[in-house]
């Protein structure tokens, strides 16, 4: 039980993503950066049924991380993104406190925009990666791990469309998550399907309001070549936030993430305060 406590407050530090880097960098070497802090302190979860309930013994979950993201430009329609994640996961319940502080699995992909249909407002490219098991994932059941042990890799088909002279745009992910067996602990954690749906509204050149849905849904796991579907996890999440040009081409933002339905993963409201930069 400790252990599933332990996987699902990782996972509430791990956000889908960001959909400010849609579009492709378009030029070679030029650099595009964001990071972002996540907060999320609750004493409720979402259970193996996808039920809310309170943690038991009187728990309460936080997790704070800070993504980094950072996209390099290769060609006009090629890019290199890399996400590092640093978390700080804690859970206090009636039993003991348990804290862990560190860097988490590094991502990386490709995108490549094989096109712009309608003029140019609609870019379809294709995303492929990979996630790094760099993180500390140990099978002491009492430690917090800040990996999962095994490596994953992931694809992408992503299209955006800019409405302008309407200040508005859309932006649409659907992936998929291949994730490889964790021989250590014996489990082969199953694969996920991934969407993220951004809409947004950018009246004049020094703000944007948005509103993103993002989800996940995993298959069954196998633990000990036994299946275990009720292990799965979910998570889908309304996001409403803003960001504003402070300066050239620095932006802050900020945002709260809203969940609708999960599974395993904690399910309480999570913070998001950021800044981005076109670095060249």
């Amino acid at each position: 039980m400790r252990r599933g406590v332990a996987a699902a407050l990782f996972l509430a530090a791990a956000p889908l993503g960001t959909a400010d880097a849609q579009w492709a960098q378009g030029a070679p070497g030029r650099v595009w950066w964001k990071s972002a802090l996540f907060v999320q302190v609750t004493s409720e979860r979402y259970n193996s049924q996808a039920q809310r309930e309170p943690w038991f013994a009187n728990g309460r979950s936080s997790a704070r991380a800070i993504y980094t993201d950072i996209i390099i430009g290769v060609t006009s329609r090629f890019d290199l993104w890399f996400q590092i994640p640093f978390l700080d996961l804690e859970f206090n319940d009636a039993a003991q406190n348990r804290r862990e502080t560190g860097f988490g699995d590094i991502r990386g992909w490709g995108r490549f925009e094989l096109t712009r249909l309608a003029g140019g407002r609609l870019p379809i490219s294709v995303r492929l990666g990979a996630k790094l098991p760099i993180g500390s994932n140990p099978t002491d059941a009492e430690i917090i791990p800040l990996g999962e042990g095994q490596w994953d890799l992931e694809g992408f088909v992503e299209g955006g469309y800019s409405f302008w002279p309407a200040p508005f745009y859309a932006v649409t992910w659907l992936g998929y998550r291949a994730r490889f067996n964790n021989s250590e602990i014996a489990t082969d954690p199953g694969g996920e399907f991934v969407v993220l749906s951004e809409f947004g509204v950018t009246p004049g050149n020094r703000l944007v309001l948005k509103a993103t849905f993002d989800a996940f849904w995993g298959r069954g796991w196998v633990k000990d070549r036994v299946e275990v579907p009720t292990a799965a996890r979910r998570i889908a999440v309304l996001q409403l936030g803003s960001g504003v040009r402070i300066a050239g081409p620095l932006w802050a933002e900020g945002g709260v993430r809203f969940p609708l339905a999960g599974r395993n993963i904690p399910a309480g409201v999570q913070w998001v305060f950021g800044g981005s930069a076109q670095l060249r």
